[in-house]
């Protein structure tokens, strides 16, 4: 293909294959990765290459991901080197992302282009293998391969790729990040307009951006991607890591190009001192012993709603080299010591405060104790003149003080003053509460009304805590309408259950909600059991199986959950008839190409291109 760069990524998305199921965001995945390093890391975009369904051309070469494209973009960047005039430009880590199919055949792995066909997966799919030594040719730079490759099976997917590419990965020391455990799959989500790993993925470089690591990248992805399937109701999926021994865990992974040209970067040496581009050292005290900063890039991402507050979990995960990473670890030392100044602050913030709140406490009830005192006080006697006004009513130092004066006092020193300690104590107990809150988990919400029901009537804050409280039950029912769109019924009712008594009429709202729910969910379980005996029709390769498969699915009534499933799977088992067809009659046997088309049902999206096919080969038969 001619002079070419040595790219700093390679990414490829494909959602509309020729001979597979479509996927929904495979070209978006890729997409919004390339997105990412271009305008938000300032990694050149001649230097990123990205192959999906939609992508432009590169100057005058195809970047559509078939095999062929595929294969020859692996083989050109691996016989070039990137240099920019005189200067040879040096990649700290290259990276290579693939969003798309993956299938086991014989137990070896192959990730399938946009032409790869089922029926022909060595002669149509590119292997993990060859992918894996077509990459490490390109350098020895460290290399990080991204692989959102475990999508769910349907009819036609094979066994899931995994353990194949996991041992590879091990022997010839390439980091990787799979999207899942090996006996889990990867999911989509037409909210989040992604897959959920490759959503996670961008959260997290969002949200460490120019400070992103090999060890703080998979402690994100490991604690929000299992977040994000449990959110939007997909079954559980935990990214799985291989990390090579001698893998720099704390030095930065993005694909930055060091280029002279480029404004200028700072790195931070293991020696803690801060090299600049022109070699020269000063000092710093960055926490990683290798990090990357840019002075046109700001330090943070963008933190949206979705991203946790505290991305790691409390048990921090510190991948060792060499190790397939798959669960939690200790605590990581260097967090904590980051943390603990912050402690010691709010420790000591807290402690001023409390007895600030008691000094005041005390000069209060002094000050109503001295206003009382001074209105007890005798009145002295007054002037004669002043007597001899109304000589009926003198008073005189012996004289008590009327009782209207006294109620008036009384009254006044019996008001009760606000409780600064009972203010603080509720403050803490809605601060509780509201700490208690994550977007989208109906539980802790429900949690959170629990603890604010502890501000009494008549204490301090009382209309606050009643004002959550409702805000909060709304949110649940939010959350639970939200759960019912997207087919999780049983979900959504015990969400619902959780509304809050307090506010009534959310509450009457929640119950004529589940009674509608109750329904819906009995007619879903109806009809997945209608679904899955479909399933069970199948076997692969046999076409008459898929006919019966397409009978059972029509028991599924319109308008019901699992209508719009069923008509999926209605439609791909009649385009796998079809393509069964095809390859019958281009081995020469028309007749049984014939036999096998007229088992497509009418009413389906490809009989009539089987009745087509059938005309054509009765033709072709006869002569």
């Amino acid at each position: 293909m001619g002079e070419m760069a040595n790219y700093a990524c390679v990414a490829i998305g494909i959602s509309r294959y020729q001979f597979l199921q479509p996927l929904s965001y495979g070209d978006a995945d890729a997409q919004s990765l390339q997105q990412f390093l271009v305008e938000q890391a300032s990694l050149p975009s001649e230097h990123c290459l990205l192959l999906t369904d939609t992508s432009p051309r590169f100057g005058e070469y195809s970047t559509y991901p078939s095999r062929e494209n595929i294969l020859s973009w692996l083989e050109a960047v691996g016989q070039n080197s990137l240099t920019d005039g005189s200067n040879t430009t040096a990649l700290n880590w290259r990276w290579f992302f693939f969003s798309g199919y993956g299938v086991s055949w014989q137990q070896v792995d192959y990730i399938m282009p946009i032409d790869g066909n089922p029926e022909d997966i060595p002669g149509t799919g590119i292997p993990m293998q060859f992918l894996f030594e077509s990459l490490k040719t390109q350098g020895n730079e460290n290399l990080l391969v991204l692989l959102d490759i475990n999508r769910s099976p349907g009819f036609e997917a094979g066994n899931p790729p995994g353990r194949e590419t996991v041992e590879l990965a091990h022997e010839m020391g390439i980091s990787l990040v799979l999207s899942s455990q090996l006996d889990e799959f990867s999911h989509e989500a037409a909210a989040l307009g992604n897959g959920i790993f490759t959503a996670a993925l961008l959260e997290a470089l969002r949200y460490y951006h120019c400070q992103t690591t090999l060890n703080n990248l998979y402690q994100y992805l490991h604690s929000r991607t299992p977040e994000l399937s449990h959110h939007h109701w997909r079954p559980l999926q935990t990214p799985l890591l291989v990390m090579p021994i001698n893998t720099p865990t704390q030095g930065l992974i993005l694909p930055l190009i060091a280029n002279p040209l480029q404004k200028e970067r700072l790195v931070v040496g293991s020696n803690g001192a801060v090299i600049n581009n022109t070699g020269e050292e000063t000092n710093s005290t960055g926490a990683n012993s290798s990090t990357i900063t840019d002075s046109s890039t700001p330090q943070t991402g963008t933190n949206t709603s979705l991203v946790p507050r505290n991305p790691a979990p409390l048990n921090q995960i510190e991948p060792k080299p060499g190790a397939i990473v798959s669960y939690p670890n200790n605590q990581s030392r260097s967090d904590s010591n980051q943390n603990r100044w912050w402690q010691r602050l709010l420790l000591w913030g807290g402690a001023a405060l409390i007895l600030a709140l008691i000094i005041a406490a005390v000069v209060l009830r002094n000050r109503e104790s001295f206003i009382t005192q001074q209105a007890l006080e005798p009145v002295s006697k007054p002037s004669p003149q002043t007597s001899l006004t109304n000589p009926n009513t003198e008073i005189t130092a012996s004289s008590p003080v009327p009782a209207a004066t006294l109620s008036t006092q009384e009254s006044a020193s019996t008001i009760p003053k606000p409780d600064p300690i009972r203010i603080h104590k509720n403050q803490t107990t809605l601060a509780q509460a509201k700490g208690l809150i994550q977007p989208n988990q109906a539980s802790l919400f429900s949690q959170a009304i629990t603890v604010a029901r502890k501000v009494q009537p008549g204490d301090p804050l009382y209309e606050e805590a009643q004002e959550n409280i409702r805000r909060w039950s709304l949110v649940i029912l939010d959350l639970a309408e939200g759960r019912a769109k997207q087919g999780n019924f049983q979900g959504a009712i015990a969400a619902a259950q959780l509304v809050s008594k307090e506010n009534s009429s959310v509450h009457i709202k929640a119950q004529e909600k589940i009674e509608q729910w109750q329904v819906l969910f009995k007619q879903q379980q109806q009809n997945q059991a209608i679904i899955q005996a479909a399933r069970q029709k199948v076997e692969r390769y046999q076409a008459s199986s898929y006919n019966r498969a397409i009978s059972i699915l029509r028991k599924v009534p319109s308008g019901q959950p699992g209508y719009t499933e069923a008509q999926e799977l209605i439609s791909q088992a009649s385009r796998t008839i079809y393509l069964i067809a095809n390859s019958r009659a281009a081995r020469g046997n028309f007749e049984h190409g014939i036999e096998t088309a007229a088992l497509v049902p009418k009413n389906t999206p490809y009989y009539q291109d089987a009745q087509k096919a059938i005309a054509r080969w009765q033709k072709s038969n006869k002569k």
